[in-house]
């Protein structure tokens, strides 16, 4: 706490003074509140039916944002896939760590925890997974080439600054064990063909009974 001490002042001016100073105290922390939130990652993927303009980011390597009107996925035979931001400027995956545009949020290889090789780019960069569901647990999906075709791979994180680690049956167990619904729910799955949706299915009610617990 800051203690300021006037010498003899007059009422009126001490009140002036004063208000000024409170005035200031609350610009600058709104400045700071407003300037962290812009730089963190997006905690919800986009929603189409909301109204208002996405906010279009990249995040680089050393984690500065730069923000854009629009950014596009570029593909194409002989091309090198990337985004054009604002219809002319080229960014390359290499330099990129995640990005937001009007369709998802996306981040790179470098970010997540897996052995799987062969990346190809679909609907987003190469190597890139897109964040499909969010809440205290957060699902991303990535394709990768399996030796024949392309095939999804599924990534989950606990919070929003945990490691996006490949999912498996015992990982999200071990994240499920504080929701004994949830988790009988998942263990209930036995052919592997529901595996996809009874994980997206399981994560959802996961995080459905967080947010009602938490209010």
């Amino acid at each position: 706490m800051i203690s300021v001490y006037i010498k003899n002042p007059n009422p009126m001016k001490k009140d002036i003074l004063s208000f000024t100073m409170l005035y200031s105290l609350v610009i600058l922390f709104s400045s700071f509140v407003v300037s962290n939130n812009a730089l963190g990652i997006p905690k919800s993927t986009i929603d189409k039916d909301k109204e208002g303009p996405v906010i279009c980011f990249i995040q680089l390597n050393d984690g500065t944002i730069k923000h854009y009107n629009s950014l596009k996925l570029v593909t194409g035979i002989l091309k090198t896939p990337h985004l054009l931001a604002d219809n002319s400027i080229i960014i390359n995956s290499k330099d990129i760590i995640a990005y937001q545009n009007d369709k998802h949020y996306a981040v790179s290889s470098k970010k997540l925890i897996s052995s799987k090789s062969g990346l190809i780019a679909s609907e987003t960069l190469p190597g890139f997974a897109i964040l499909i569901v969010n809440g205290k647990l957060n699902v991303y999906c990535r394709k990768y080439y399996n030796g024949s075709t392309a095939v999804d791979e599924y990534f989950i994180q606990n919070g929003q600054e945990g490691p996006i680690i490949a999912y498996s049956k015992d990982l999200l167990k071990n994240m499920l064990k504080e929701d004994a619904k949830a988790l009988e729910y998942f263990s209930s799955a036995t052919k592997e063909s529901t595996k996809s949706k009874r994980l997206l299915q399981t994560v959802e009610m996961y995080n459905s009974t967080q947010l009602m617990t938490k209010n």
